[in-house]
């Protein structure tokens, strides 16, 4: 981007606050009569109670209003409500990406560069994510390295679920939608008082999708169905100084993940000779649209595929999921402190069968078997007072216990598969301790230190392994160790967030209050094994952490009598280390390495204005340019230059809704958002084939609420344009064959909810 691009964005940006802005001066009285006004909303973004707008850190936050109002049910939706964030679904696994820091690692094994917490308890695989959203709070978002506050270290960010908790007085809900594909999703709780002092919640969830999104040709049926269920239950007890909560979530998850369509890149006359040559479809980028004259090349030649909402694979993709956690929270509230002590226990199994090569021929199949246990101990002091020094000192300890038992099958030979069984530990320690200090009524400073020693084992490899038994299948014999290893590696670091805070005393009528704040951070991930199908001595490696060095500024603001808020940050990251994921002659399988350097900069800004009570508008736009600096060879080919993946230069987002009362307490609210990616690539090798498009995502709802907003009645859509995009891309040349994961078609529904 140059710099006549980045004046363009900001001035846009700007000219539009500032018109809002002023037609809301000339309003404010109007507005405050109406009772008009963004309503702040309280985050815990600096582990106490702040208002959003007061916390001098990247920080988007999505209420339980917003979610149900954009009919977000996964945690994959979030992404259109949140610039420069984006999410990859790809072997069943979410994975987060923030501002050019994120992953398509092949293997579980890996913790994500962006921390998952529920209840600020940390959850250290992407596979542990599958059960999250319902009886939810409020989700933030924090982008860069938070180490010197949360429980572990993240060089991306954090996102952060809060579930509701036990109300003192007797509450109950539910929320029951029906869609297109037959998906019935229900959600209901009931909370009250069980005596003095004690107080409980019970909440759950039941998804049941009757008709599939995707229909299988050669299996002659339709694919992705689902059906899952969670529960919560939660029980609180204080005598007003010590609070303790315990809260046990369990569920399982039986269904059915899209398939992989899989495209040809081949001649079918070279393919027939003996000497497969690429199509001119593929060489131009187009095949993924276009597969005339393209076969694939080592499953007879067959032509692949071209609707994204059928496949040919000769088996489905099935997904069995279970997790359990409990977690417990005691505070003591001293006065002028408050101590915390958050104990976790989490669970998970992901068990997945997988036809990755997406043809009607046996050629590759995987079934993961994975499961984590993880225990964590985190303990913090916090100021409670209104003084000029806020603090919060703590220590955290991890213990993950991670299982791998995954089977690569390749149909041909004697030996035609891999299987690989090894474990993986991760002991983790921290001491943090964080430092707001106000220097006057107008000028705070920001300082914090946080020192991490962690300690990661590898036990286990990876064998040769002969035939199919099942289905999940298992290998039926082993045949011989390919790679092997008992080992282990230590990693420790002293990592720090400095910065400065200045809320100016303004005497303006379009300013009610600003802040503008500038930090550095550092931040690093764990260190990993490259463990998985590793089909050699050599190719199992082990990985450095991945470091980062972040810089931030920007401002928050209301204005127009608090109608509007406009914020607004640039940002720049320098990493060392960082993991990117690649094809290697060692293995059948990708595997990430150590890129010696990544750089990502870029702009973000957000726009709120609520001129009259019944309306609210919003939009959000990010550029960003995230690359590698360093002249890293892959198979001959260097990727000094390449953008990461799952980088956009823009992300737009726009919302808006009203309501209009129609008599008798009833009112109709409608709203509608939409969200725009440029175009990205899923390849870190950005091949041309791996690029994805720029697209629009539009979604829309109307509802019918009762008095006091006590029952709604609601039809919503998403996706309502039908575009076609990709969510996960492998391009397999070697193989002759492209494989795609598609989003979502158009879906279509009505839901109901009530509260008493």
């Amino acid at each position: 981007m140059n710099g006549t691009s980045q004046l363009r964005l900001a001035a846009s940006i700007s000219i539009a606050a500032l018109a809002l802005a002023t037609a809301s001066a000339a309003a404010a009285q109007q507005a405050a009569d109406d009772g008009a006004g963004i309503q702040e909303i309280v985050v815990t973004a600096q582990k106490r109670q702040q208002s959003g707008q007061d916390v001098g850190i990247a920080l988007s936050v999505v209420s339980a209003d917003a979610l149900a109002q954009r009919n977000v049910t996964s945690v994959t939706d979030l992404t259109g409500l949140v610039p420069n964030v984006q999410a990859n679904f790809g072997a069943g696994q979410v994975a987060f990406n923030v501002r050019g820091i994120g992953t398509n690692e092949f293997s579980a094994n890996f913790d994500s560069p962006v921390a998952l917490n529920v209840d600020e308890v940390y959850l250290s695989k992407n596979f542990m994510s599958g059960l999250l959203l319902f009886d939810i709070d409020r989700v933030e978002a924090l982008k860069g390295p938070q180490g010197t506050l949360f429980g572990r270290n993240a060089t991306g960010g954090t996102v952060n679920f809060f579930t509701r908790g036990p109300t003192d007085d007797l509450a109950a809900g539910g929320t029951i939608s029906y869609d297109n594909y037959q998906t019935i999703r229900a959600e209901a709780y009931v909370s009250g008082p069980l005596g003095a002092g004690l107080s409980a919640r019970l909440s759950g969830m039941v998804v049941d999708q009757n008709k599939g999104t995707y229909r299988n040709l050669t299996l002659g049926r339709r694919e992705g169905f689902e059906k899952k269920w969670a529960l919560r239950g939660q029980l609180k007890w204080t005598d007003g100084v010590t609070t303790a909560l315990l809260s046990i979530t369990g569920g399982r998850q039986r269904g059915e993940l899209s398939p992989y369509e899989g495209v040809g890149v081949f001649t079918p006359a070279s393919v027939a000779a003996g000497a497969p040559a690429f199509c001119a479809p593929y060489l131009n980028g187009t095949v993924r649209g276009d597969t005339a004259g393209c076969v694939r090349g080592t499953d007879g030649g067959y032509p692949g595929d071209r609707d994204p909402y059928t496949s040919t694979n000769d088996l489905t993709h099935k997904v069995r999921n279970e997790s359990l956690g409990a977690t417990l929270r005691i505070e003591h509230d001293f006065g002028a402190s408050m101590l915390t002590s958050l104990t976790s226990y989490q669970f998970a199994r992901r068990r997945q069968l997988e036809d990755s090569d997406g043809s009607p021929v046996r050629t590759i199949d995987v079934q993961y078997d994975n499961r984590i246990r993880q225990i964590s101990q985190e303990i913090r002091l916090s100021s409670t007072g209104s003084g000029p020094w806020s603090y919060v000192v703590g220590g955290y300890y991890e213990h993950d216990g991670y299982r791998n038992g995954d089977y690569l099958f390749i149909g041909a030979g004697a030996a035609p598969g891999y299987y690989s069984p090894f474990t993986q530990k991760v002991d983790a320690l921290a001491a943090f301790f964080h430092n707001n200090v106000a220097l006057t009524d107008t000028l705070g400073l920001v300082a914090g230190v946080r020192y991490s020693r962690e300690r990661v084992s590898f036990d286990g490899g990876t064998f040769a392994a002969t035939g199919l038994a099942g289905t999940p299948f298992r290998p039926t014999a082993l045949v011989a160790p390919l790679s092997a290893a008992d080992t282990s590696r230590k990693d420790d670091d002293a990592t720090f967030k400095a910065g400065v805070e200045w809320k100016p005393r303004l005497s303006s009528e379009l300013i009610d209050k600003l802040l503008i704040y500038a930090n550095v951070s550092t931040g690093f991930r764990s260190g990993s094994f490259n463990g998985e199908f590793a089909a050699s001595q050599a190719a199992l490696t082990s990985l450095a952490p991945e470091k980062i060095t972040a810089y931030e500024a920007g401002f928050k603001s209301s204005l127009a009598d608090r109608t509007v808020q406009f914020n607004a940050s640039v940002f720049h990251y320098k990493f060392t280390d960082g993991f990117i994921n690649v094809d290697s002659a060692t293995s059948p399988v990708p595997v990430t390495i150590n890129a010696a350097g990544i750089s990502s900069y870029g702009i973000e800004a957000d726009l709120l204005w609520r001129p009259i009570r019944q309306l609210t508008l919003s939009m959000g736009g990010g550029w960003l340019d995230s690359k590698i600096d360093s002249d890293v060879t892959v198979n001959g080919r260097s990727l000094k230059d390449a953008r990461t993946i799952q980088s956009p230069r823009w992300t737009y987002n726009v919302q808006g809704s009203f309501t209009q009362p129609v008599g008798n307490g009833l009112s109709v609210v409608l709203s509608g958002d939409a969200n725009y990616r440029s175009s990205q690539y899923y390849e870190v090798t950005n091949s041309i084939n791996s690029r994805e498009p720029g697209y629009w995502i539009v979604n829309g709802r109307i509802a019918l609420n009762g008095p006091d907003d006590r029952w709604s009645i609601a039809l919503f859509g998403k996706n309502l344009t039908r575009t076609v995009y990709r969510t996960y891309v492998n391009d397999l040349p070697d193989f002759g064959w492209l494989l795609n994961i598609y989003g979502q078609p158009r879906t279509y529904g009505l839901s109901a909810s009530f509260k008493l």
